[in-house]
């Protein structure tokens, strides 16, 4: 039998980088004075060793809610009977991934599924069963530390409608990965309750949310392998992770 024919769309994408990948992180750095969501602490770093002070090494102690930075969200996190980020699968997000270029909506914007499809249309390409859907719209540029980063959350986001949220959870993705606080519009707005859609109907189904996200836009072509881990947090409801995309090198085959 040929090895091939048992071959999974993954290990192909794998094997066709060869050695002509790079690799592109996608993560903001987690540290005092990032943007963090309305209400939650800021990061602190204490030192507990320090060589400038005689010690033998150096050491600190972080104090931070995981969902800060770029992170995952479990499904325990909105949902107490379900998983926490140290039950998952080691390759919950590891795999395949489609970068959706929606970096035309700016600001405090819905995005609906017309928009989701008229990229695959434009871009002659669609988003596959187990893929992780990585939504570019380019929001990680007003990531800021200090009060200039208020401007990442203040005046909203793009966020995904319902029609949105039911479209992909219909094409049953692997993962979906935001520039974003979240995929949801988590401010309220106009005194309107919080729709949170999208956390309410991926995450039951097993589909977890990566946020925070930087530098899609320097992904190349629209597939690419994503390697994500987050820390066995035992009982969490999130995590950090230090996400990172997986690409052919311009002008050589993929």
């Amino acid at each position: 039998m040929n090895p091939d024919q048992n071959e999974t769309p993954l290990d192909a994408f794998i094997h066709s980088l060869g050695s002509t990948s790079r690799v592109i992180d996608l993560s903001q750095s987690l540290g005092p004075g990032i943007p963090v969501f309305p209400g939650f602490p800021d990061p602190r770093f204490e030192s507990m060793l320090a060589q400038a002070r005689g010690d033998v090494a150096n050491v600190e102690i972080l104090h931070f809610v995981p969902h800060s930075g770029t992170h995952m969200d479990a499904p325990y996190h909105f949902f107490s009977t379900l998983r926490h980020v140290d039950e998952l699968p080691i390759d919950s997000l590891i795999g395949a991934a489609i970068v959706v270029d929606l970096s035309a909506k700016k600001g405090c914007v819905a995005i609906e599924a017309a928009d989701i499809q008229a990229w695959e249309t434009a871009a002659g390409e669609s988003i596959q069963a187990r893929d992780i859907v990585l939504l570019r719209t380019d929001h990680y540029l007003t990531w800021h530390l200090g009060a200039e980063g208020e401007g990442f959350w203040k005046n909203g986001w793009p966020y995904l409608a319902r029609s949105a949220v039911e479209y992909l959870a219909g094409k049953n993705i692997k993962a979906l990965g935001v520039e974003t606080f979240s995929p949801d519009m988590e401010l309220p707005q106009d005194g309107a309750p919080v729709d949170r859609s999208s956390h309410h109907t991926f995450l039951p189904k097993g589909i977890l949310v990566m946020e925070c996200l930087a530098h899609l836009d320097e992904i190349p072509a629209p597939r690419c392998l994503v390697i994500a881990l987050p820390l066995k947090l035992a009982g969490g409801s999130g995590s950090p992770v230090r996400v990172v995309a997986v690409v052919s090198v311009a002008g050589k085959p993929a």
